[in-house]
């Protein structure tokens, strides 16, 4: 399993216990559900870390790999805003009653029988008002959650198409610069068979003015068909250094 998948199996096995967690929230009494709400609320900011690890461990994978943890983010991402919003719900329930407790108890005590039919319908009509208002406020809280999960979700789609620019911008950087490397190795050859063609036009010059230097020698027994004048030009050039020799040697 790599490291990824380990993150992956983290998150999803934090998320069931934070699920566990809030079911578990209606079934407590009032003074338990404040304490359980803030280990609810301690889950929600560490598993918050994780998934900023996550993303950012995906961010550093190229196209190909990214694209099979994507999905799994996008589907992590979700989940937790709906648990957020199901233990903020359950925290403004909370709170709900908490205010319906303390207006009782700040009123003067009453028993039902003692008030008229106006006093039981006015206060049936404020606990209806109230109940009202906190439903209200839940509704926003839940909408804005949703919000903020379309927003991660646009900002996360952001980040996967600029990822995806990087990769194309990457593999067109290789193409070229294969297609550069074609290039070079197809000039090199070049120059490689100019050398040679250089140096082969060389060695025959080279052999020719050999040949040329043997027939007028008559050093070729005659194999060679050299023309008269160079056989001439060569035997004169021949005879005139003996002489400046032998000149050279009587002085002497």
């Amino acid at each position: 399993m790599t490291e990824l998948d380990e993150f992956d199996s983290t998150l999803n096995a934090e998320l069931d216990k934070l699920q566990k967690e809030i079911d578990s929230l209606s079934k407590k009494e009032y003074n338990q559900k404040n304490a359980a709400i803030k280990k609810c609320q301690a889950q929600v900011r560490s598993i918050s870390t994780l998934i900023e690890s996550y993303e950012l461990e995906i961010s550093n994978l190229d196209k190909a790999q990214s694209s099979k943890y994507n999905d799994s983010l996008r589907s992590i991402n979700q989940r937790f805003q709906r648990l957020k919003s199901e233990l903020e719900f359950k925290k403004n329930e909370g709170q709900t009653q908490e205010n319906l407790f303390k207006g009782r108890s700040e009123q003067q005590p009453q028993r039902l029988e003692d008030m008229n039919r106006q006093q039981v319908i006015d206060m049936g009509d404020q606990l209806q008002k109230n109940a009202i208002d906190k439903l209200n406020d839940i509704t926003r809280t839940v909408q804005q959650g949703n919000e903020l999960a379309d927003q991660i979700n646009m900002e996360l789609d952001k980040q996967i198409a600029q990822l995806d620019r990087m990769y194309d911008t990457v593999m067109d950087t290789q193409s070229v610069l294969k297609r550069s490397a074609k290039y070079i190795k197809y000039f090199a050859r070049q120059v490689y068979t100019d050398k040679l063609l250089m140096c082969l036009i060389g060695l025959i010059f080279i052999a020719i003015i050999v040949l040329i230097i043997l027939s007028a020698l008559g050093l070729d027994d005659g194999k060679f068909n050299t023309p008269d004048q160079v056989k001439g030009s060569l035997a004169s050039d021949s005879s005139n250094s003996s002489t400046n020799t032998t000149s050279t040697t009587g002085s002497g």
